[in-house]
């Protein structure tokens, strides 16, 4: 039958009794998202994404607790012995390791130490809406109108219980963090009012209050855009400060900063610590109720051309004081909390300074969003698309220079990403970049497998420069594929530059094989890689170095490792003072698995053959250096003394690693040699040393790690600055050739090497020598200038078959050089102004059919102990 449709009254009854309770439960959701609260929660799997807090900084892990509101994140190490935020940011348990403001999230803070680490903090509990004490846990999630965590140090007969308790309210813009000391022995004892920051500003565009007494004393980053400030309840700050730690003294009425307390007795200080985009953002925190109100004026930024400005720098100034800097986004916009009064703004874009004193009036009936004409400063535009010869878009790095009559782009500080000094990194080859009008000389690169492309550019206002840059890769390096085994980043703890920036670096340099291996801590690139979307150029694994003491004898980097994210040193081992329980304990590491053990930097003397550091040979280190897989023998352009025909002189000698480890070789030691940058910025740092691995594959994407392993085991690695060196070798006796690394058998002691050496436009070579033994011979010295038919001006610089008829059983190793030249119009001067070198790992070669025995000659010159 037909049912008879419902009227239109109740059909709106019936849309009504549908919709009704969903509107409601949108209200109530819309309200209880726009309501200020305080979370609190311990770090843990399920709630790490909604919890950490972003930044270049973040040193969280679980069982970390964060407290939270709408203004500001704070992050409270857990108060577990051995709680470090990396390496050099050490004993962090219950101190306050990362803050910044939600609408801005840049962690630049390593970490804020209550008492300057003088209490170790072992207990914690936390507040909760109730006032009711309870211990954290991992479980812990609660959230509140006013939250808070305490810390607590059990005190003794030397030093009060001190009780450190970080405090948030709902509208609060600051952390309110208050330390009681209480006298729990029979006797007074003095307290020093002081805590210390951890904020490291070498390498950053970071300000510091200036050493001295201040009411509140602050920290600004002004490119990574996170100012933070501190000041005391009733006492002032005292500070003194280098580029890495800030040292806060709380001084009361009579200047003292240094108290007694009786026993049985307690004092307690109050600090409060806000955080912000600016300083100016930190000045509003800390401003008084009765204070004039802030007014949030959105600059907009635009030059002559009317164009908006991105990531203009922007000075704010009253009179001569400057309140702070801010930076415009993408868009050319800067939100800025000021009070009324008269302002004055130097605007600068990537160092070129663009209207030196611009006025600005905030007043109560101005307009929110302030348009900021520079009108003198009207930029031109280069844009540049970077191609392989199939027409791929390729990575790529782009350094302009300016002709002499005005100053070469400033993009960021060296910790910086895309952008870094006068480099601009791409990892899909396209460059947009605005700069000042006049004459600019670009050069494109990517790697020493490649041609640059230099182009000298005429900028002129408001027109765009393209440059169609086709890298033409000249140098055949089919079968092998090119590594750095030795990088870092902020993650490490003794720099600051961005990890992403680290990975933008390696493959802008054609690197195609880099573990991560930051210090004490596994970690991985992987995030990175997928974000830039660069997997089909670079292949990585998770790995670390481990620097135990002494330094800096024992630091070793090793990879493949197991990697447990957001756990402490990311599931890594930790470090010893005894060299040998250090790679005793690596190479046992995830039940012994099979990995590769990497001596860095080495005092060799030292490691091998003195292991008391006293210069009297002894066995060394010997039961660490039976696990060491490979040893960095850098800096490779010593190279060319080795080929001297008369010998390496004692001086050419001392400290050249290169020499030393020839001298290991003929010893027995079959350790391969690599070379690796050890970057810790980015400015030119990865790419200007690397070695060459055989590979099954030419596609990184397909690099099996294993496979490296292994190759690097076998020493079947050439060492490079940018020449690509291949040898290959056979005997009459054997009908398979071999590469370097590889045991040859010669019964009949001929052995003929098949030797080329290939450079891109860029580079050179002039000089190829064979080593016997480690000894050059005249007849095996090939230059240029005497041999010049056998060198070449394309981009096969020498190619040669070399017959050698030997003695006895013999490593053969090819080095090739050029006495002339550098690296520089690549790499810059502060890596490139060496010249251009590479050298092989060994071939071993055995001619009485019983395998390679070593000869035992030290090369005329001692072996070696400490310090030689």
């Amino acid at each position: 039958m037909n049912t008879p449709a419902p009227s239109s009254v109740s059909r709106w009854l019936l849309l009504l009794a549908v919709c009704l309770p969903m509107a409601c439960a949108a209200i109530l959701i819309s309200a209880d998202a726009k309501t200020p609260h305080v979370e609190l929660a311990v770090l843990n799997a399920t709630n790490w994404d909604r919890f950490v807090p972003e930044g270049k900084e973040v040193d969280a892990i679980y069982g970390d607790a964060v407290l939270r509101n709408r203004h500001l994140t704070a992050v409270i190490a857990n108060v577990t012995p051995n709680r470090n935020a990396n390496m050099t940011v050490r004993d962090v348990a219950g101190c306050l390791i990362d803050l910044t403001d939600r609408d801005h999230q840049s962690d630049q803070l390593s970490c804020f130490y209550p008492g300057a680490r003088r209490y170790p903090f072992r207990k914690w509990t936390f507040s909760d809406p109730e006032n009711t004490t309870n211990g954290l846990t991992m479980d812990t999630e609660v959230d509140g109108k006013n939250l808070s965590v305490s810390v607590i140090s059990e005190g003794n007969g030397e030093r009060p219980t001190v009780e450190v308790t970080y405090s948030l309210g709902e509208n609060d813009q600051f952390l309110t963090m208050s330390v009681r000391y209480q006298n729990v022995s029979e006797k007074p004892i003095q307290v020093d009012l002081i805590d210390d920051i951890r904020a490291d500003g070498g390498k950053e565009d970071m300000t510091k209050s200036p050493n001295g007494t201040t009411p509140v004393f602050s920290i600004e980053d002004h490119f990574w855009q996170q100012a933070y400030g501190v000041r005391c309840l009733e006492h002032a700050i005292q500070c003194n400060s280098n580029s890495r730690t800030s040292t806060l003294s709380y001084a009361n009425s009579d200047s003292q900063t240094k108290i007694e307390i009786a026993p049985g007795q307690s004092v307690t200080r109050v600090c409060q610590i806000a955080c912000g985009a600016t300083r100016m953002h930190v000045t509003e925190a800390f401003a008084e109720p009765k204070a004039t109100p802030c007014r949030e004026v959105t600059l907009v930024v635009q030059d002559g051309l009317k164009r908006r400005m991105d990531h203009a720098r922007i000075e704010v100034r009253n009179k001569d004081e400057l309140l702070g800097v801010a930076v415009a986004n993408r868009d050319g916009e800067a939100k800025l909390p000021l009070p009324e009064g008269d302002y004055q703004l130097r605007i600068s874009q990537f160092g070129v300074v663009a209207e030196e004193n611009a006025p600005l009036t905030v007043s109560d009936v101005m307009e929110q969003e302030q348009d900021l004409i520079c009108v003198a400063y009207k930029p031109g535009t280069v844009t540049v698309q970077a191609k392989d010869q199939s027409g791929a878009h390729l990575p790529c790095k782009v350094e302009f220079v300016a002709a002499e009559n005005h100053q070469s782009p400033n993009f960021g500080p060296e910790t910086a990403e895309t952008g870094v000094r006068n480099l601009r990194y791409s990892p899909n080859g396209n460059v947009v970049q605005d700069l000042l009008p006049g004459e600019y000389q670009l050069t494109i690169s990517h790697g020493p497998e490649y041609d640059i492309v230099q182009k000298s550019v005429l900028v002129a206002s408001g027109q765009n420069s393209p440059i169609e840059a086709v890298l033409k890769r000249t140098v055949d390096t089919t079968g092998w594929v090119s590594s750095d085994f030795h990088s870092h980043s902020s993650p490490s703890g003794d720099n600051t530059a961005s990890q992403r920036g680290r990975v933008l670096n390696l493959v802008c340099e054609h690197i195609e094989f880099a573990p991560c291996t930051e210090h004490n801590r596994i970690d991985t690139y992987q995030h990175h890689i997928d974000a830039l979307r660069i997997g089909r150029f670079l292949s990585s694994t998770t790995g670390m170095e481990l620097t135990g003491s002494p330094l800096p004898l024992n630091h070793q980097n090793v990879f493949p490792l197991h990697h447990h994210p957001h756990r402490q040193d990311g599931g890594g081992p930790q470090t010893d003072t005894d060299v040998e329980k250090q790679v005793q304990r690596i190479a046992a590491w995830d039940d012994g698995s099979e990995k590769l053990i990497q001596q860095n930097h080495p005092d060799i003397g030292w490691l091998v053959y003195d292991k008391n550091g006293d210069t009297e040979p002894d066995h060394g280190h010997e039961a660490g250096v039976a696990l060491i897989d490979v040893m960095e023998i850098h800096p490779i352009q010593k190279l060319l003394t080795l080929g001297q025909v008369d010998g390496v002189s004692a001086a050419d000698a001392n400290g050249n690693r290169l020499f030393r480890w020839l001298q290991l070789l003929n010893q027995g030691y079959r350790i391969p040699g690599v070379v690796n940058t050890d970057a810790h910025y980015n400015f030119h740092g990865s790419g200007w040393l690397r070695n060459w691995i055989q590979s099954s594959t030419d596609d990184p994407a397909q690099i099996d790690t294993m496979e490296m392993v292994h190759a690097s085991e076998e020493g079947r690695i050439v060492m490079s600055n940018g020449p690509f060196l291949k040898v290959f070798a056979h005997s009459p006796d054997q009908d398979k050739r071999v590469t370097v690394g590889q045991d040859l058998s010669a019964p009949s002691k001929q052995v003929t090497l098949d030797i080329s050496v290939q450079c891109p436009n860029w580079l050179d070579v002039d000089t190829v020598f064979i080593l016997v033994n480690g000894k050059a011979n005249q007849d095996l010295l090939f230059t240029r200038k005497e041999h010049a038919d056998q060198f070449g001006d394309g981009a096969m610089k020498f190619q040669k078959k070399v017959t050698i008829t030997l003695e006895g059983d013999a490593h053969l190793i090819v080095g090739a050089g050029d006495s002339d030249s550098t690296l520089e119009v690549v790499y810059g001067s502060q890596y490139g102004n060496v010249s251009p070198s590479a050298l092989s790992n060994p071939i071993f070669v055995d001619t009485d059919g019983d395998g390679f025995s070593p000869n035992k000659d030290t090369l005329g010159l001692p072996l070696p102990v400490k310090g030689t």
